[in-house]
This record gives structure tokens, C-alpha cells and sequence, in this order.
């Protein structure tokens, strides 16, 4: 292509070529592991460099770090998956690194991320996506993500990321532009070069265009120039660019061979330059021509880049910003080509800088802006041979470094607006220059005061303040003036002058740049190493003073770490580089000593505008406890024992105070006159405070015997004021010298005695008590925590005339949080239930407004929720979410693991809508993006912290239904899964565990989770959430919001999402991590487990079938089956039933539980009467085909009662847990039958004959007794007790009985029954039959009868009507014998016909729904739940299943063959069997 670029190409060409070229480049990328590497910290050396000049001095937002850190991960997996040999660990870094990529690829292109400009990541992106989708063979793509890297940054791409390829690609293209720029360039140069007239328009020009030659370059031409490089850089962008979509188009028109539809190609486009050019570039193109201004790597992005990235215009225009700057730059100063100076014309206008060049001359800004810009020097850094009229080529590269020197000489970084201005102008033996800043309306007015010129001008200022002055400082710049100096000292608003010598030999101090020199040696950097802090010192003299104290010498701050960063070596080659040019300069500097901050007076040579030690910090560090002690205004910024202190007095006047100190000193240590010591404290305080903190003076006061001296007078004075004065100058002595703490705390009664003035109520004590670092055991020795809160809760402001080091209510909440943070659980707990029983929730939420103790605030707090959670809906009623997330993205992982608990705790409320609310809060607060930090601190959080931390996430995520992708849903379920199979840390199990018990939102007002008494009233053992609602609406008014309708549907939409997410990633891969937790020997993990397993696959059966419920049922089938068999717990096993439940209707899975169906039948009976939802699971199972029902039954023989002396047992009936017997001789005996043993309790001989029958209707309210001395007895069922009530003569014998609320039904001589309405006499009737046994439900009574006949009776009515008429047999008598009625089915037992001896009806239908096949009379009918007992004339009693009225096994009664078995009870559960038999016996068995 870069040969035949002048022909047209056919477009398949084109796409074979592209393909050919760009997977040459990206094979060869690939292969050199060591161009990648250098390739990467290339573009990391241009993002520091620009990070470095950017000038701001504020921290970077932790969303850009999450950016840059994306990227940086991206890049890894990329190389891991390079390197590695291993499939599916390619695949997976692969997919990861796609996945990191990304974000910075999709980054908006007209902002930027840490002050780079955005195209410049993306563009980064899309270079290493190419070469990802190469390693997956894909060359279509990469060559689309190649093209798109030139299509976002044109600019860079040429320049740093695949130069190679632009030459091929788009170079090519690109010759009328070049040729435009060469021609240009040369009829500019021409009126700048001498004897120009000579040169034709082929000449080199390279041996012309040096950097002398810029510097001699009118400020006019330099506009031009300036203007001609910018143009040119902005021309070969948009076409390249334009190039690149054109080759995109190609690439996406490209048809298959499958394709059926032809796309139409893309019209090739045309590379105009701005005008036409006159010649042609016949000869070798220079760099400079085919790429345009090239950017050095330590440049990081010039301004003329960033205003095209955040200013491009839609039509692709060039802008020309900086083109304008120096058009009114060249306004407002004229050329005077004899001195070189400009001529000042004063301009009311502002401007916008784009650097921090401020007070320089026009000549010298333009200078300024070469250096910096690359537009100027951009053809001058290619070298080429000099002729003899310029220097030789070493000059040449010297004066190349001067020129790069000069942009590190004359920068200088913007500072607060409040300072004062300081400017490292280059010197002059003989020019004098003054700055003022004071009432000059935003301008910086220059005066020269040279003997042979004397003109000024004015320089306008780069922002303007509301019309106020506005000041600038420049950190760490100490300047001598020269002899002709001058000071002019005025009062305030008058102009203060500085004299500024300038000269064109540089003087050592004004050459050698601050960040060159060490501030604790006063050397050059030889390995200059950069703290946290930001400030820079040589390592040796750093890392002696770490080992006398751990904070940063200047700033005071502490440091978060002993272990010292590695060498800064971009600072390391600008120092060397810089040694280079200045040799000499070097040589002076090599042992001289730091210049030091010097006095200002009257009559002094050196004026002192900024120490290095004056700076003011007003950021927090909440790294550790004592972060609290944070600088309060200037009055913080005294250097009080800095290693290069810069006094604000005089020596003399420290002299003076310090004798002034002596005699009060003297007093305070050896007076025994109360008063005369709290006098000589006050007047003390009032030198100390005279003092400005003076070095000196602090070293005198802190001798061990003064100090002792304050502490006694603590411990005697009674005078408040001198309480407080006391507190306030230890508190001072402290703040300069921790060591003083020793002396304090060598004598345990001195921090007894602060403790308890802390408790008599001088808040000021808590201030030295915090400075002194208690121990966790001397704090909670002294029961702080109520005075703390008082403090806390005390709204009076600080004195103004004694400002303390931190305000007594930060030191409260610090000491606080170590009482809450340390100890054991219980005493943790103690301490926060005192928090909140004190009502300080309130005043602690409003803390939170301020910077300083706001990560103690929501310690405290969380400790709080955690040990009361009910507290969690005051705290949110009140809380102000921004400061907790504002916190989150300035703090270390340690505050953000805080944050993070403390939001997951604080989400889980127990209204669903108010929760909700709260999270919509945490998700659209601030101007960044919550959830996409959460998601990059998920990925670099603790072990400890992911849980919570994606929990918390995926609450987030859910708040609108769940998409089919979400990367933040994704990751915060895989995070929880992962975290789950890691069974070497059952901590961090048993976190995720909790974390998934929270989610469905089911919270109590006590904010514990009650997802496990629900799913138990689910299954209809609703006894613990009846109990948790009586408890939670006891403790509160709005307990667990069932009554409230709304709350309800949010709850049951919040747990649909989050059980839909949860089930359906990655095909139910949380049902196998699941499976690993249920086989931990913690009992406490199996039992969380299995709430979870059970309320996720309870919820399948509620949410639509996406193909999980196979995953699920392969993972947890045997472990649900496992806890039923296994457990001990009735909890548990209904769980486990409730969850098999899921599983009957589908097909497969029922098949595969008929396998345990003989293992857990025995089991799910039992469960029948705790559970319904196991009776459902037993008829699933005994429907199975598969299933042999004879199997799974069996019964145990429990006892035999021989109850012969009270003649035959007659009748029996069984009513909760009592078994009540009638016998021959009128006795009716009650027992306990609760433990399978029968336990006789009470025995009535009301009756003076036989007693029949016994009765006890559906109401279970009363016992019936009929008896042959015709009375009907009427008895009160009581516990382990009977009670006759109403006797009732019927007149006839009664031997077979029923009766409800109305009437009472018996049988007695001949044929039909007897109806008794309980008020009047007894009615007959007349069937024409002889009634055998009787059955009644509600009003209607059934009779079996002779000739195999049922007849039902309406009582209310009267009339008869036949239920079911038998087959006449010849021979034989047919009758019914037992009628028994259980739900709407009719069981009727009698003589057997054709082998049929009883049958079941569907009462409402009156259809036989089964037969009972046996050969013998069928005398007595019993039915439970489960089976069907029919007792024949033999003693032998048949067992059938209910379900398939199939006979499963049968019993044979003890004793005689011809004994008759009287009557047959059995529970209603089917547990128990209890049979009479006419010998006086009865025999109870146990049915497993």
C-alpha cells in the first residue's frame, strides 16, 4: 500500500491489505515481550510527566484511580494470558482483560481521568484489544480495534502507540499536506534566515532551523510558526482519522461468501491540507514533516492537545486557542529591536494562562512556550549535520537541553489564591524587577528599574476572583535580592515591592530548581525518593528521620507506612540532565546547604516570602487513630521542631519571653501558694501564646519538672479557667513533642487524674488524653463512655481565646471508637448499647458533617447498629449519605471496608420501600459513577471485605429489574460464589452466608433476618413466626409490616429479583457451591446453608423455568435428603421437606426421590402432623409406580393391657393423645397414650351396665356413652379427665350410638334407628332393616344395614334415602358391619361378597372410588391419613394404603383363634393402632 498509495485499489484489496498489515504489526507486538514492555512504561513515563505538571495539588478522585486501574489490569491479564501455555487460563485472563479494557475504551472523549485526556486511555485500550482479539485469531477485529485506536487519538497513535503502522497506512496519503506544511515552513523561515534570498525552495533547512534561530524569531513570526505547527498537527490528525473510518468501512462492507446482500464500498476520501501547495515533497520526508509536532515523553500532554480534546467542534475545525494567546500577547507589547525588551501597553483585559508563566517578558514567555509546546521545537529535535555558520552538532544538542531546562527553570505551580507571590525569575546584573499582589486588580505589574531603561508594563493575571485582588504563591522559593535591592514596606493595601535582580548568568540559587534540592540535607537529590505526602527528600536523610518519629518532615503528616517508595526517577534524569548543561553550577551546589528562611527587617539583604515549613496542609489523613490532629488554619503551620525551622521573631525577642517565663516557671514549679501557681499559668499561657509557638520556647517548657508542674496543678486547682489554661499549654507541648507524653504517662495517676477532671466535666481534658494514646485497657478501666457522650452531646462552642490542637469533641469521638473498636464482644457490646441508651445516635449522625473524626463517627455508629440493630432506622432517618461516600472514595482500604459495613449494615431495614430508597440514595449520589466504584473496589478489596462489599453491589444492581447482562451484577454474584468454594476460610464462607441471608429483604425491626420463620409458615409450622410477630411487635409499633399490604408486595418483588439473579448466573452455579457448604462440619455454616438452598429453591418454583431447577436438583437433592434423614432438628427437616417439595412436579426428580422414598418415609409420616407440605410429598411418592408400598410399611407390637376383670372391652375412641375404653361391667376408663405407652389416669363407673358404645363428634367438645341400663350419658372432655355433665333416659337399651350438637342417633331391638333431639322423647325410624353400625357428619347420618345396604338420614328433614344398595345373594347373610367416614370419603366394611368384603364411596357423589379384595368378613373399619384397617372375624387385622387402596401388610392379634375383636382406633396421624378384643384385652402397636 505505502508503494502503490497514488493508484486507486479495489476494496478488497484494500481489506486483504489492512488484514495483511495490522496482523503483521500485532503478530510482531505479540512476540517481542520486551518492545510491549517498554511500550507500556513509555506511555506510563507520559501520564506521570503530565501528572507532575499539572499543578494540582488535590488528590486524585478514586473513580480516575478505578480508571487508570482497569486499564492497568487489563494489560496484565492481557500478558498473563500471553505468557501462559494452559487453555482455559488463556481463555479466562482473556475474557478478564476484554472485560478491564473496555471500560477505558468506551471512556467519553471530551473529559479526562486524573487530568489525562480520555481518548489518550481509550485509544491505549483498543491498541491492547487488538492484540486480545489476535490471540483469539480473530484478525477481522483486531484490525477494527487498530483503526479505531487512530480514529479516537489520531494525535498519539502516530506519535507513541504504532508509529510503524501510520507510515505504512496513512503516510502514504498525506503528501499534499506535507508538502503544503514544507512550503509554508519555508517562506517562513526565509525572512527569519539571512542571505535568504539565495535559497531556492529544495534547499535543506534543517541546518538552518536551530534553536538560536527560534530565539531570535520576532514575537510576530513566532505566532505564525506557532500557528503553522498547530495547523499542521491538526491537519494530519483529521485525516488520519478520516482515513481510518474509511478503512473501518472498508473492513465492515467486506462480505462473506455466505452473505447474500452486497454492500455498497466507501468513496475513498482525499487528504486536503489547508492550501493548496506549489510543489510537490520529491526528496526523503523528515520526521517533523510526516508526523508534525512530536511530544516528548516527559511533556505528559501539552496544552494545545488538551484544548483539542475538551474543545474539538463539531465540524472538525482547527482551533487555534493558542494561536489567539499570543495574538494578544503581541498586542499588548511592542517589539523594540534595539534592547530586545517589549514595550508595555496597558490592557484591561483577562485571559486565560495555560501555564504557570507569570511576570515573564513577552520574549521570555514565548521562549516559555516553545520549551513546552512541540509545535516549536518539533522539527529541531531531529538532529541533522549543522553548517559551519551555526554550532556544531554537540552545541547543538547542548542548547537543545538548555531549551528543555528552561521549561523546568520557569515553571512554577498555581497555589491558593491566599498567598503570597513568589516567582523564580531569571536574574539580570542590572535590572531590578518588583511584583506586587496586593491591590493591582488581578495584575502583576513588573517594574524595571534599570539605570539604562526605565520602562514598565503590565501583565495581566490568569483568573480573575469576582473583582477581588487575587495572589499567587509558589511553593519552596527563597530569593536574595541583589545590593541595588529595595524593600518598600507600607500598610495593608498599599503596593509591596520586592526587588527581583535579573541577569543573564544565572546565580546557583536561582538556577537550581526546589524540587532539585533535599530539604532535610540542603543537597542535590542524588536518590530522591517521593512520600505519600507528596514531598520529596534524599532517601539516607529520609529514612533517619523515620526512625526517630513516622511523619513527613514538612507536612507533619503522619505516614501509613514504614517501608520507603521507590527512586522517583523521572525527578532522578531532570536532576542529572539538568547537571549535565550546568556543570559548574552542579559542582557549587554538591555541598551547600539548603537556603534557610531569614528575618525580615528594616535593614536586612535577604527577604524570605515562602519557608518551606510554612505550608499549610488542609487535607485530613484518617490513616490512623490519631489522624484526628489535623491543622486548623495558619495557626498550625508554625514549624514548632522542623529540621529547618523559620522563627517569627526575632532571636532577641525569644530571649526576652523566655526570661520573661523564668520567674512563673519558678513559681509553677516551687511555690506551695495554690494561687500564686494558677496565676504564673495564666501568664504563661499568655507568653506562650506572645511566643507564636516559638522552637525555643516550647524547648524550655518541656522540661519534665514544668510539665509535673501543670499536672499538679490539675490535680489541686479548682478554678476552671485555670483548668482549661493548664489543658491547653500540654496540649500545645504535646502537639511539638510527643516525647513529652512519656513524662506523663511514666506516673499512672497523671492519666487517672485528666480522667477524672474528664468526668467532673472539663471537656478540654479529653484533648490531652487523646494526644497522650491511651491504652484500650487504661480507657475502659475508667468507664469513660458516659462522659465521652457528654461531650459529644454538649453543643457549647470552644473558647476562642484558647483554640486546642483539635476541638475536645473530636478527641471524644476518637477515644470513642478505640473503646468500641477494642475488647471483647461483650464488652464492645455493652459499651454501644450505652451509646445508644445515652440518645447520642443523633448528635453522632450530625457529626458527620464534618471532615475531621467522621471515620470514628461511622465506626461508632456501626458498632452501634451492630449491637442494637433497631437503632438502624434512626441512623437512617437522619444520616446524610454523601458524607459516607465521600469518605469512601477519599479513605485507604481500611476506612472503605468501614464504609462499606456500615452501608451493607444500614441497608438492611426492615421496611422494604424505605430500604430501597436508601440504596437509590447510595447509587446516584455524587457526580461518579457509586456502583462502578464499588465494582473496582470488589475487585481490589480484602478477602474480609468482598462479601459485604458485593452484596451491597448487586442491592444496587437490583433496584431496577435485572437485565439479561449487567458487568456489576456479574461480578458481585461471582465475587459471592467465589468466596463461597473457598473452603480453607469458613470465616469468609460463613460472611457470604450472612450476606445471602439478608438479601431477601426480610427483615425484623430488630434487624435480624426472619427468612427462615417464613419459609417454616410456608410450610405450615407457622409456630416461630407467630412467636417472632408477637416478639417484634412487643419490642416495636411497626413490627414486621405483614399487616401492611404495600410492604408485603415490595418485599416479595425484591426476593423475586434477587432470587432470579442469584439462581440464573451461569446456569445455577451457586446450587454446586451450595452443595460444598452443606459438608462443613460447622453446624452453625450447615444450618445457614441450608435456610439459603431451601428459600432459593422454594422461590424456583415462583419464578419462571430458564432451565436451573436440573442444576439445582443434581446439587442439593441428596444433601435435602441427607438433613432429613440425619438431623435431629424438626426445623430442619421441614425445611428440607419444603424444599422437595419443588422437586414433585418434575418428572425426572420425583423419579429420582421414589429411590429414597423406603429411606424417608418413616420420616415424612411423622412429619405430617408439624408440615402438610410432607403429606404432599408422601402422595407424590405413593403414586410412583417404582415405589412398592408393601416395603415401606411395618409396625412394632408396644403393649398388651389384660382388662378382663372389667369384663370384654366393648369400645374405644382416641381424642388428643387420650385413649377412652368402655367395658362390659359400665366402667369407662381413660389413659394417656402421649409416650406409645398407655398410662391409665382415671376410671368412672357412672353406668351400672355395659357400656356399648362411645362417641365424640367432630367438635371434639363432648363424650357421648350409651349403655344397656338405656341411659345416654353426656361427659366433658377435660385434660387426662372426663366429667358426666347430663344424663339422659332414653328408655331403651342403646347399642350402637351418634349424635352432634342436636340430635343423638342410636340403635336398639328391631329394625330401624332412634332419634333423640336431646329435649324430647326418641323418634323411630322404620327402615324395614336391621341397623348394624352407624356414621355421622354435620347433619346427616348414615346406616348400614342388613342386605349389604347404606341408607342416609337428613336429619333436619327426616327423610331417608338409599345410599347404596348391595347384590342379593341367595345364601348367606350380607350385611354391613363398620361404617367409618374420613374427609368425603364413605369406608363400609361387612360380609364378604364375590370376594369383596368393603368398598369406599365418594360421598358427595355416592360413586365406589375402591374395593377392600379379602375373603373374610370385614367386623371393624379404622382409617387415618395414611392407612385403612379392617378387622375380620379371625383376630387378623388387614393394613391397606389410603392412597392406592392396596393392602401393604396385616396384624394377628394375641390369644385365642375364635377371640373377636370388639373395636379398632387408631390416630389421626396413623402412629398408633389400638385394638379390644372380647377376652378384656387390648393391644396397641406403633406403625413405622
Amino acid at each position: 500500500m505505502a508503494g502503490n498509495y497514488r493508484f486507486a485499489m479495489d476494496q478488497k484489496d484494500i481489506v486483504r491489505t489492512l488484514i495483511t498489515t495490522v496482523g503483521s504489526f500485532t503478530q510482531d507486538r505479540l512476540i517481542d515481550k520486551e518492545q510491549r514492555v517498554q511500550h507500556k512504561e513509555q506511555c506510563a513515563e507520559r501520564l506521570a510527566a503530565e501528572d507532575g505538571s499539572s499543578g494540582n495539588d488535590s488528590e486524585v478522585r478514586y473513580s480516575d484511580q478505578a480508571v487508570l486501574a482497569n486499564l492497568d489490569w487489563g494489560i496484565d491479564a492481557l500478558e498473563e494470558a500471553i505468557n501462559t501455555s494452559n487453555i482455559e487460563t488463556k481463555h479466562a485472563r482473556l475474557d478478564y482483560a476484554e472485560k478491564m479494557l473496555h471500560v477505558c475504551a468506551m471512556l467519553t472523549s471530551d473529559q479526562k481521568t486524573a487530568g489525562v485526556p480520555n481518548p489518550y486511555l481509550s485509544a491505549w485500550a483498543y491498541l491492547n484489544l487488538s492484540y486480545l482479539w489476535k490471540l483469539r485469531n480473530d484478525v477481522h477485529n483486531s484490525v477494527l480495534h487498530v483503526l479505531e485506536m487512530f480514529i479516537v487519538e489520531p494525535f498519539f497513535s502516530r506519535i507513541d502507540f504504532a508509529p510503524e503502522l501510520w507510515k505504512k497506512l496513512f503516510l502514504p496519503h498525506m503528501s499534499s499536506i506535507a508538502g503544503w506544511y514544507a512550503e509554508a515552513r519555508h517562506r517562513l523561515m526565509m525572512e527569519v534566515v539571512p542571505d535568504s534570498s539565495d535559497m531556492s525552495f529544495t534547499a535543506d533547512l534543517d541546518q538552518f532551523f536551530k534553536e538560536s534561530l527560534v530565539f531570535s524569531m520576532r514575537p510576530d513570526q513566532m505566532n505564525k510558526l506557532k500557528k503553522l505547527e498547530q495547523l499542521y498537527s491538526e491537519s494530519l490528525d483529521e485525516n488520519t482519522r478520516l482515513f481510518a473510518k474509511y478503512y473501518k468501512d472498508c473492513m465492515n462492507s467486506d462480505l462473506s461468501p455466505g452473505a447474500s446482500k452486497k454492500v455498497m464500498a466507501p468513496m475513498l476520501p482525499i487528504a486536503e491540507p489547508p492550501m493548496t501547495p506549489l510543489h510537490e515533497v520529491s526528496r526523503s520526508i523528515p520526521d517533523y514533516v510526516k508526523f508534525g509536532p512530536i511530544l516528548p515523553k516527559s511533556a505528559g500532554f501539552s496544552p494545545v492537545l488538551k484544548s483539542k480534546h475538551c474543545g474539538r467542534e463539531g465540524n472538525n475545525r482547527v482551533s487555534l486557542n493558542s494561536s489567539a494567546f499570543l495574538h494578544d500577547m503581541n498586542e499588548s507589547a511592542a517589539w523594540d529591536s534595539h534592547d530586545g525588551v517589549p514595550e508595555g501597553n496597558e490592557d484591561d483585559s483577562d485571559y486565560e494562562a495555560n501555564d504557570g508563566s507569570i511576570g515573564l517578558t513577552v520574549q521570555q514567555q514565548a521562549k516559555l512556550n516553545r520549551t513546552r509546546s512541540p509545535s516549536i521545537f518539533s522539527p529541531a529535535d531531529s538532529p541533522r549535520t549543522s553548517s559551519s555558520k551555526t554550532s556544531s552538532p554537540k552545541s547543538d544538542v547542548n542548547s537543545r537541553k538548555e531549551s528543555r531546562s528552561l521549561l523546568r527553570l520557569l515553571s512554577c505551580r498555581i497555589a491558593a489564591p491566599s498567598d503570597a507571590i513568589s516567582l523564580p525569575i531569571s536574574p539580570s546584573k542590572s535590572n531590578d524587577h518588583s511584583i506586587s499582589s496586593a491591590d493591582s486588580n488581578g495584575e502583576v505589574i513588573v517594574c524595571n528599574n534599570s539605570e539604562n531603561t526605565k520602562k514598565e508594563f503590565s501583565f495581566h493575571f490568569c483568573r480573575k476572583n469576582d473583582g477581588r485582588p487575587l495572589s499567587t504563591s509558589y511553593d519552596y522559593v527563597n530569593i536574595r535580592t541583589s545590593e541595588n535591592s529595595f524593600q518598600n514596606e507600607s500598610d495593608e493595601g498599599s503596593l509591596s515591592y520586592v526587588s527581583l535582580p535579573l541577569s543573564e548568568k544565572l546565580t546557583p540559587h536561582s538556577k537550581a530548581l526546589k524540587d532539585f534540592v533535599c530539604p532535610i540535607t540542603g543537597q542535590i537529590f542524588n536518590d530522591p525518593v517521593t512520600l505519600e505526602t507528596g514531598q520529596t527528600y534524599e532517601r539516607k536523610a529520609i529514612e533517619e528521620w523515620l526512625n526517630r518519629g513516622n511523619t513527613c518532615p514538612i507536612t507533619r503528616q503522619p505516614l501509613s507506612s514504614n517501608v520507603l517508595p521507590k527512586t522517583n526517577y523521572v525527578l532522578k534524569r531532570l536532576i542529572t540532565s539538568w547537571k549535565e548543561q550546568h556543570p559548574e553550577l552542579a559542582q557549587e551546589l554538591l555541598y551547600s546547604e539548603t537556603p534557610k528562611a531569614k528575618f525580615s527587617s528594616p535593614l536586612g539583604k535577604e527577604i524570605v516570602l515562602v519557608s518551606p515549613s510554612n505550608q499549610t496542609s488542609e487535607f485530613s489523613n484518617f490513616k490512623a487513630m490519631d489522624d484526628h490532629v489535623t491543622q486548623r488554619g495558619k495557626r498550625f503551620t508554625r514549624p514548632v521542631v522542623a529540621t529547618s525551622p523559620t522563627s517569627v521573631i526575632s532571636q532577641a525577642a525569644v530571649e526576652m519571653i523566655i526570661n520573661e517565663l523564668k520567674p512563673f516557671v519558678s513559681c509553677l514549679c516551687t511555690s506551695n501558694n495554690l494561687e500564686e501557681c494558677e496565676s504564673a499559668v495564666l501568664e504563661i499561657a499568655r507568653l506562650w501564646k506572645d511566643s507564636k509557638g516559638d522552637a525555643a520556647v516550647h524547648s524550655y517548657l518541656s522540661k519534665p519538672t514544668i510539665v509535673n508542674g501543670f499536672m499538679e496543678i490539675l490535680s489541686a486547682s479548682l478554678d476552671r479557667e485555670v483548668l482549661r489554661t493548664s489543658i491547653y499549654i500540654l496540649s500545645e507541648l504535646l502537639f511539638g513533642d510527643e516525647n513529652i507524653g512519656e513524662t506523663l504517662t511514666s506516673v499512672d495517676s497523671d492519666f487517672d487524674c485528666l480522667a477524672a477532671l474528664l468526668k467532673n466535666g472539663l471537656a478540654e481534658a479529653a484533648v490531652v488524653m487523646y494526644q497522650l494514646r491511651p491504652s484500650f485497657a487504661q480507657l475502659s478501666s475508667h468507664d469513660l463512655v458516659h462522659s465521652l457522650m457528654q461531650i459529644i452531646l454538649c453543643k457549647n462552642e470552644e473558647s476562642v481565646d484558647l483554640l486546642l490542637m483539635i476541638k475536645p469533641k473530636d478527641a471524644a469521638i476518637a477515644m470513642l471508637e478505640q473503646i468500641l473498636m477494642r475488647g471483647d464482644e461483650n464488652s464492645r457490646s455493652l459499651n454501644a448499647l450505652t451509646v445508644v441508651s445515652s440518645n447520642g445516635i443523633a448528635s453522632l449522625v450530625k457529626c458527620l458533617h464534618r471532615i475531621e473524626g467522621r471515620r470514628s463517627v461511622i465506626s461508632i455508629l456501626l458498632c452501634c447498629m451492630r449491637a442494637d440493630k433497631s437503632c438502624k432506622n434512626l441512623i437512617a432517618n437522619g444520616i446524610e449519605l454523601s458524607y459516607v461516600l465521600e469518605l469512601f472514595h477519599t479513605g485507604n482500604d481500611s476506612i472503605r471496608g468501614i464504609c462499606v459495613d456500615f452501608l451493607s449494615e444500614l441497608v438492611q431495614l426492615n421496611r422494604r420501600t424505605l430500604c430501597n430508597q436508601m440504596l437509590q440514595i447510595i447509587k446516584t449520589e455524587g457526580a461518579f459513577s457509586t456502583m462502578h466504584t464499588f465494582l473496582v473496589y470488589l475487585q481490589m478489596a480484602p478477602m474480609e471485605q468482598q462479601p459485604a462489599t458485593a452484596a451491597l453491589l448487586l442491592q444496587l444492581d437490583l433496584l431496577v429489574e435485572p437485565r439479561k447482562m449487567s458487568i456489576y451484577r456479574e461480578e458481585a454474584i461471582e465475587a459471592l460464589i467465589e468466596a463461597l468454594q473457598k473452603k480453607e476460610f469458613p470465616n469468609q464462607q460463613m460472611m457470604v452466608l450472612d450476606a445471602l441471608l439478608s438479601l431477601p429483604g426480610r427483615i425484623t425491626s430488630s434487624g435480624e433476618s426472619y427468612i427462615e420463620s417464613w419459609l417454616l409458615k410456608v410450610s405450615g409450622f407457622d409456630h416461630p413466626y407467630n412467636a417472632l410477630v408477637k416478639a417484634d411487635w412487643t419490642e416495636t409499633t411497626v413490627g414486621i409490616n405483614f399487616q401492611n399490604e404495600g410492604e408485603e408486595k415490595a418485599v416479595c418483588s425484591w426476593e423475586k429479583r434477587v432470587a432470579f439473579s442469584l439462581c440464573n448466573h451461569e446456569k445455577g452455579c451457586i446450587f454446586k457451591a451450595l452443595e460444598e457448604c452443606f459438608k462443613n462440619n460447622s453446624l452453625k455454616m450447615a444450618k445457614s446453608c441450608l435456610v439459603i438452598a431451601t428459600w432459593l429453591t422454594y422461590m424456583l418454583s415462583t419464578l419462571p423455568d430458564t432451565g436451573v431447577r436440573e442444576a439445582a436438583r443434581e446439587s442439593l437433592l441428596d444433601e435435602f435428603i441427607n438433613v432429613l434423614q440425619s438431623s435431629k432438628n424438626l426445623e430442619e427437616k421441614i425445611l428440607a421437606v419444603l424444599a422437595l417439595k419443588t422437586f414433585i412436579n418434575d418428572p425426572t426428580a420425583i423419579e429420582e426421590l421414589g429411590k429414597y422414598a423406603k429411606c424417608i418415609y418413616k420420616t415424612l409420616r411423622k412429619l405430617k402432623r408439624n408440615s402438610f407440605v410432607a403429606n404432599e410429598i408422601l402422595k407424590a411418592l405413593m403414586n410412583l409406580s417404582s415405589v412398592n408400598a408393601t416395603e415401606m410399611w411395618s409396625c412394632i407390637d408396644v403393649v398388651e393391657l389384660d382388662l378382663s376383670t372389667n369384663g370384654e372391652v366393648l369400645c374405644m375412641v382416641y381424642f388428643k393423645g387420650c385413649l377412652i375404653s368402655s367395658h362390659s361391667d359400665g366402667t369407662i376408663k381413660v389413659w394417656d397414650a402421649g409416650r406409645r405407652r398407655l398410662r391409665l389416669v382415671q376410671e368412672a363407673h357412672h353406668h351400672i351396665k355395659a357400656v356399648t358404645c362411645l362417641y365424640v363428634p367432630s367438635s371434639g367438645d363432648r363424650l357421648y356413652s350409651g349403655s344397656l341400663d338405656k341411659t345416654i350419658r353426656v361427659w366433658e372432655l377435660k385434660p387426662e379427665e372426663i366429667q358426666c355433665v347430663q344424663v339422659h333416659d332414653v328408655k331403651e337399651a342403646v347399642h350402637e350410638f351418634a349424635a352432634n350438637s342436636k340430635f343423638a342417633c342410636f340403635i336398639s331391638q328391631g329394625n330401624g334407628i332412634k332419634v333423640y333431639n336431646w329435649s324430647g322423647t326418641p323418634k323411630h325410624i322404620n327402615f324395614n332393616k336391621s341397623v348394624k353400625c352407624l356414621a355421622m357428619t354435620g347433619n346427616k347420618l348414615y346406616c348400614g344395614c342388613s342386605g349389604y345396604n347404606i341408607q342416609e338420614l337428613d336429619l333436619c328433614s327426616g327423610t331417608v334415602s338409599t345410599f347404596y344398595i348391595g347384590t342379593r345373594k341367595l345364601l348367606g347373610k350380607q350385611t354391613v358391619n363398620s361404617l367409618n367416614i374420613h374427609d368425603d370419603l364413605l369406608f363400609a366394611g361387612g360380609s364378604a361378597v364375590d370376594g369383596i368384603s368393603g368398598k369406599v364411596f365418594c360421598r358427595s357423589s355416592k360413586a365406589v372410588m375402591g374395593t377392600f379384595p379379602t375373603g373374610s368378613d370385614i367386623q371393624r373399619i379404622a382409617v387415618n391419613n395414611d392407612f385403612i384397617f379392617t378387622a375380620t372375624k379371625l383376630g387378623i387385622i388387614e393394613v391397606w394404603l389410603k392412597e392406592r387402596m392396596s393392602r401393604v401388610g396385616s396384624i394377628k392379634m394375641k390369644g385365642k383363634a375364635h377371640v373377636k375383636i370388639t373395636s379398632l382406633v387408631s390416630d389421626i396421624d396413623g402412629g398408633m393402632l389400638y385394638t379390644a378384643s372380647s377376652d378384656g384385652k387390648i393391644q396397641v402397636w406403633a406403625l413405622d
